[in-house]
């Protein structure tokens, strides 16, 4: 998240019906069967230093080069259904909030995961129900966000229990909630940044204490009540037991295991509190602050609903991963004193191994899902800049979650590769680990460049094998980054989702294009969804099996500007066999096309 970002925190739970229609014009898609056999900081912190070699090095292996197409101007894609990858996980498919301009968006976009989270989680007092304090997203000050006399929280839960969306619930962990939610209670004097703490155990930082603050705006949070519950509490009281709500909510939707809150996040970017959350917070946090407060809470929640499952620590992005914001110190990260004490470890790794030696020695897992938030830092991207360049750079970006060889064009400067990162620090420090980016947004969704970032970005949370993934906060109702939702979730307004498995595709180019494949475990349909990202030129793919296709009648649905930045249902393509399906897709588009159950899926 970008330090200058506003986020709002109104739950808005509504939204509107795009139903795809049959589109009589003729087709711009083509197809032939072919006959055979069978990558919040204005400036670039000092290099950030990966994993030991010996965990972080970045595979050199190729695939093998593919059979030459038909010609030149065609780009190959080659796949086995036989041979399927990860799995798909639907959480991947997360949002934080509904749109209130219709009724139906969640009937229509069908979300596999509602998120209660952003800046003003930390301090929400659930107790009071609907008071927050916005921090330095808003002067400050407590507020309700416009929900007076509303148990919101328990409304976003209902929510998704109505329209069976699992839900993830932010559990503020920094100590400190909202007292009330009158809009004129706000923090005064409060630095235009955090610090190093003054001694260690201090959240006083050199020229202010936040205690005054703290009294004036607050009242105490602590992980754990130690007395019996009260179902509610009193609203009058001066502390709030985060264990306290786990139980309040378990008692009112039931356990995660019975449909209750599926996911609790142990707060929301503790990394930048100090810069967020100033004015009760100001002291930066370290390696073994994050994980103090991440354990204290965590096992708390976990006492309470053993069957839900525990995320963190909701690192902000880049420099989060790699260090603790005590690291920032006078210099940008580059002595990085903290990270040093810690035996050079970057901050994640070290964070999972100690979590794999608290359930060691205590027997019980508290961290189910590592969980981090990434926005892309290209200059303009996440912020919706739409002129050429930046949205060239937006659809490039989106290759720092899973390229190897992508130098993000920031200034990080370097290869992210994102998921197989995480994913090597989980298989080397805590195996087992679910991986989740809770927030992400690569912006201008209302655009059909934004809404084709999306495409690429679901589809590679699907073929990468991420668990969790929830955008910020959501592509309004009938917007393209809307329909590009809709591709994955209900492609034809009937419930059909792209897949629940993943089928590696091989691609002779993938500059110009990105196919992703899916196999559907209760039909058998095998869908692709093929992504052109030139602005000016449609583009011949070819897609080769390693068995004939069955003679059939395939469903195709396309995103582009011919079809007014909507998702609509094409004429169907007739297909009479032969392992290969030969296609035209439109410049600057999404296709998807439905198969039938195929050899092999």
């Amino acid at each position: 998240m970008k330090l200058s970002r506003l986020l709002s925190c109104v739950f808005l739970l509504s939204t509107l019906l795009l139903v795809a229609c049959a589109d009589n014009e003729k087709p711009v898609l083509i197809a032939t069967a072919t006959p055979g056999p069978n990558t919040p900081t204005a400036s670039a912190p000092a290099t950030v230093t990966a994993a030991p070699t010996s965990t972080m090095a970045v595979p050199t292996t190729q695939p093998p080069t593919p059979t030459p197409p038909v010609d030149k101007d065609t780009i190959l894609a080659t796949l086995d259904p036989a041979k399927p990858g990860n799995d798909i996980s639907p959480y991947i498919y997360g949002l934080a909030a509904g749109d209130d301009s219709d009724p139906n968006y969640f009937t229509d976009i069908k979300p596999g995961l509602l998120r209660w989270g952003g800046n003003p989680a930390t301090r929400f007092n659930w107790v009071l129900g609907n008071a927050w304090n916005a921090g330095r997203d808003y002067e400050f000050r407590n507020g309700d966000y416009g929900n007076p006399g509303k148990n919101v929280a328990d409304d976003f839960v209902q929510t998704g229990v109505q329209y069976k969306i699992p839900t993830l619930i932010t559990i503020p962990t920094i100590g400190w909630v909202a007292k009330n939610t009158d809009n004129n209670t706000q923090s005064l004097n409060v630095p235009a940044h955090g610090g190093p703490p003054v001694k260690a155990g201090s959240n006083a930082i050199a020229g202010y204490d936040p205690t005054a603050n703290q009294k004036l705006t607050s009242v105490l949070s602590l992980p754990r009540k130690n007395a019996p519950f009260a179902y509610p509490p009193d609203p009058k009281s001066q502390t709030v037991y985060q264990d306290e709500w786990v139980a309040n909510l378990v008692k009112k939707f039931g356990p995660a295991s019975t449909g209750g809150v599926k996911f609790y996040s142990m707060d929301n970017e503790p990394d930048l509190w100090s810069e967020t959350h100033t004015d009760v917070h100001p002291a930066r946090m370290g390696y073994d602050d994050v994980l103090k407060e991440f354990v204290d809470y965590a096992s708390a929640v976990k006492d309470v609903d053993p069957s839900a499952l525990i995320t963190g620590p909701t690192s902000w992005g880049w420099t989060g991963y790699f260090y603790s914001d005590l690291d920032r110190g006078s210099d940008n990260f580059k002595t990085a004193a903290d990270r040093a004490k810690h035996g050079n470890v970057p901050f994640l790794p070290w964070f999972l191994d100690q979590l794999k030696q608290y359930e060691q020695k205590n027997g019980k897992r508290i961290l189910d899902v590592l969980d981090v938030h990434y926005y892309p830092q290209g200059d303009g991207v996440y912020g919706g800049t739409t002129d050429d360049k930046t949205n060239a750079l937006r659809l490039r970006s989106t290759r720092s979650l899973w390229d190897n060889n992508y130098i993000d064009e920031s200034w990080i400067n370097q290869q992210v590769r994102l998921i197989p990162r995480l994913k090597e620090w989980v298989d080397t420090y805590y195996p087992g680990t679910k991986i989740a980016i809770s927030e992400w947004n690569w912006g201008a969704d209302t655009t059909l460049n934004g809404a084709l970032a999306i495409t690429q970005v679901l589809g590679a949370f699907g073929r990468e094998g991420l668990y969790m993934a929830a955008y910020w906060r959501n592509p309004p109702a009938n917007s393209p980054g809307f329909s590009a939702f809709k591709m994955y979730t209900n492609f034809d307004g009937k419930g059909s989702t792209f897949g629940d498995k993943s089928v590696p595709v091989t691609l002779s180019d993938d500059q110009k294009v990105n196919v992703f494949a899916a196999l559907d475990s209760s039909t058998g349909h095998l869908r692709l969804i093929m992504v052109n990202t030139q602005t000016d030129k449609e583009q011949k793919i070819e897609v080769r099996f390693p068995t004939a296709l069955p003679a059939q009648s395939a469903s195709v649905y396309e995103l582009s500007a011919q079809t007014n930045n909507t998702l609509t249902a094409k004429s169907p393509l007739d297909i009479s066999g032969g392992t290969s399906l030969r296609v035209t897709i439109p410049a600057y588009s999404a296709t998807l096309i439905d198969l039938g159950k195929i050899s092999g899926s």
